[in-house]
């Protein structure tokens, strides 16, 4: 060791400077020399290059920019000596702008979370999703599939054809349904000519008599979502490119054809 140098502190970090130089922007030659007085008290030149192992042809000019910026001071006497302003002082505006910057977020993480949360309670008021569906075949699916999912609740509203058309894909799947408690009614014109199809329907199903003649299914299932189709023509084929059905869990849209059908019916 150098005469006059002081050991360094066992107790510091091997990583201060490098996090001098991402806190607060120094180069590594002025974060090691400004550790280096922090360690020695005050120190000349060429200790603070034997400490720092910043070459001694640079570590002037290192002072000139440390003291320019208030990190080191210069001790008017001869040789030359330098000390480290105390990093409380020295540092005060660094966390002071540190703190500036945390607020500033923390007002930004504030804001954006209360507009994640309008957007979240707006979405309650929004439509919901709206699909398309063409085609019997395509229309006949979707029902299979909503009456599968069922869980508490089945509604379904038809004519004459559409009561035979529906009876006849998803007999079974009612008798699946009544196995599972799920309560199931069907509003439809008398079909009284149809025995047979009206006992089997009653062992699973809630049989409505009404005078609805339009080819329309509506099915409703759970509350939640419903399919609207138009049966085009209004007859028992199991397929017709014709036909249209809108299908949605749109609470505020199920509500009004809900008294449409229900009116109709």
């Amino acid at each position: 060791m150098l005469r006059g140098t002081r050991e360094v502190s066992q107790t510091r970090p091997d990583n201060t400077w490098q996090r001098l130089c991402e806190y607060l922007g120094l180069s590594e030659y002025e974060a090691k020399v400004y550790v280096a007085l922090i360690e020695s008290g005050h120190a000349n030149a060429r200790i603070l290059s034997a400490m720092s192992g910043v070459p001694r042809t640079k570590v002037y000019s290192v002072l000139k920019k440390l003291i320019d910026i208030k990190l080191v001071v210069e001790i008017p006497e001869e040789p030359r000596k330098f000390a480290p302003t105390p990093p409380e002082i020295a540092l005060k505006s660094y966390l002071k702008s540190y703190q500036n910057l945390i607020e500033n977020l923390v007002s930004v993480v504030t804001s954006l979370e209360e507009t994640f949360k309008k957007t979240k309670r707006e979405e309650k008021l929004r439509r919901g999703e709206l699909w398309i569906i063409k085609g019997r075949q395509e229309i006949l699916k979707k029902t299979r599939e909503m009456l599968s999912r069922a869980k508490s609740s089945i509604n379904l509203v038809t004519n004459k054809n559409g009561i035979v058309l529906v009876y006849k894909e998803f007999n079974r799947l009612f008798d699946e349904l009544g196995e599972r408690a799920v309560k199931v009614l069907i509003t439809a014109p008398d079909v009284s000519n149809n025995q047979r199809m009206l006992s089997e329907l009653r062992y699973t199903c809630k049989i409505k008599q009404s005078d609805f003649e339009l080819p329309i299914i509506f099915l409703c299932v759970d509350e939640q979502q419903f399919l609207l189709a138009n049966l085009q023509p209004d007859s028992l084929a199991l397929s017709s490119d014709n036909d249209r059905a809108i299908f949605s869990d749109d609470s505020v849209l199920l509500g009004l054809i809900r008294i449409l059908a229900m009116k109709e019916g």
